[in-house]
């Protein structure tokens, strides 16, 4: 089931810390286990600053639980919530500073147990992973980084079961000996197996065989998920190219006249810099009538907030004159004003060029995008005194007479916004 809960910075911030905290954890621990390294100064401050965030973090957890069991005693629902207390009990386990324990006792044995008890903090990264999963949206820098840690971390683990078989070699330190391991793991979960380096013994071989078949998953999971994540950024442009390409070849196939090719292509191009794409409304079209209007009044907030006639106007002038909006379409030609009618709308262009002329055919302007007309009439109460006429394929976007009235009364900037512009 999806959630249309939205990750705050600090939730994403601090369930950052946890899973860096986590990868520590899982790369140390078992690290710590194969070459039964001493515990060390640092490495006990490191654990007492990762407990106390699991226990700050046990602490949130614990709180959320309570609230849900309290809100279900009232509504007389019984729930055992076993498997929440579970985890509870071991996020408690996690919190415990066990190389703060190791370094006092001083134990080999104890140190290897403890380390083996600490890879319990592992079990905490299902509960990120749940959490990002029942999200619509998760940012692809966050997707992309759990892709990257999580492989080299499977690689890291391959690599110590490698050292587990064939602990050392002579002639090479623990540093030199763990990055040819490290490579050995790489090429093996890759398939390519170079052949320099080839298990000798019954154990080994069952282990490479184990870790070639495995590979193959990782791999196809890896690069699987690489690929996807790349398809879905540019899945809307490529869908773009596809209309693009598709309508190049229609215009070719008809021998349509270039100019006409410049006004269509032109047109697309007005879609697809203003809007997501050219569905947008399909998009939307299954939701109820309530929330359509109110995505429809943000679709056009976003294609008229940067006209000029709007740049200096708050977002609640913005909210009024978006919500009272239509979207007209004019082809090469098509009046849309003529002389003597009677006003009852202003245009703002969205797109393409119009033509304003007097009675006897004159032109007196050319206006373009982010210019409006057609308010003359509505402010001074008269009929039209020009006839105005598409010279492209327009995008208009017209506004009632009492709309525009009732906005400019509540928003004295819109007509002051509109009269500099005139001047």
């Amino acid at each position: 089931m999806f959630s249309n809960k939205k990750v705050t910075t600090k939730d994403l911030i601090w369930q950052g810390l946890i899973f860096w905290a986590i990868v520590y954890t899982a790369a140390e621990a078992p690290y710590s286990i194969v070459y039964h390294t001493r515990i060390h100064l640092w490495q006990v401050i490191i654990d007492i600053v990762i407990g106390a965030m699991f226990f700050v973090d046990f602490q949130s957890h614990y709180q959320k639980l309570k609230k849900i069991r309290d809100k279900e005693r009232k509504k007389g629902i019984i729930e055992s919530h076993k498997l929440e207390r579970f985890t509870l009990v071991i996020d408690l386990i996690a919190c415990i500073p066990f190389d703060l324990i190791a370094y006092m006792i001083d134990s080999p044995n104890i140190q290897q147990i403890l380390s083996l008890v600490r890879l319990l903090r592992l079990v905490r990264v299902m509960k990120i992973v749940d959490m990002f999963g029942d999200l619509v949206f998760v940012p692809k820098f966050i997707k992309m980084q759990m892709i990257v840690v999580w492989s080299l971390m499977a690689v890291h683990w391959v690599t110590l079961g490698w050292i587990c078989i064939y602990p050392s070699e002579e002639g090479l330190s623990l540093v030199d000996y763990y990055i040819k391991s490290f490579y050995w793991a790489v090429t093996t979960l890759t398939t390519i197996g170079y052949g320099d380096i080839t298990p000798n013994t019954t154990g080994g071989r069952l282990y490479t065989m184990v870790i070639q078949i495995a590979g193959v998953g990782v791999y196809g999971i890896v690069i699987g998920n690489v690929s996807r994540l790349f398809a879905e950024n540019a899945r809307i442009k490529e869908q773009t190219r596809d209309k693009i390409s598709q309508l190049n070849l229609f215009m070719r196939h008809y021998h349509i006249p270039n100019k006409l090719q410049d006004a269509v292509f032109g047109y697309y191009n007005h879609i697809f810099t203003k809007r997501l794409s050219d569905n947008d409304h399909q998009i939307i079209s299954e939701l109820p009538q309530a929330l359509q209007r109110e995505l429809q009044m943000y679709m056009n907030i976003n294609l008229i907030r940067n006209l000029t006639i709007f740049k200096h106007c708050s977002f609640e002038c913005l909210r009024a004159v978006s919500l009272s909006l239509e979207e007209r379409f004019f082809a090469p030609g098509q009046p849309i004003i003529n002389i003597g009618d009677h006003g009852e709308e202003m245009f703002i262009i969205g797109h393409g060029n119009v033509e304003v002329t007097l009675a006897d055919g004159k032109p007196i302007a050319t206006l373009t995008e982010g210019n409006f007309f057609g308010e003359i009439a509505l402010l001074q109460e008269t009929t039209r005194n020009a006839n105005v006429r598409a010279i492209s394929y327009c995008d208009l976007f017209l506004l009632k007479k009492t709309d525009f009235l009732r906005i400019i009364k509540d928003f004295p900037e819109l007509l002051s916004s509109m009269e500099n512009q005139r001047k």
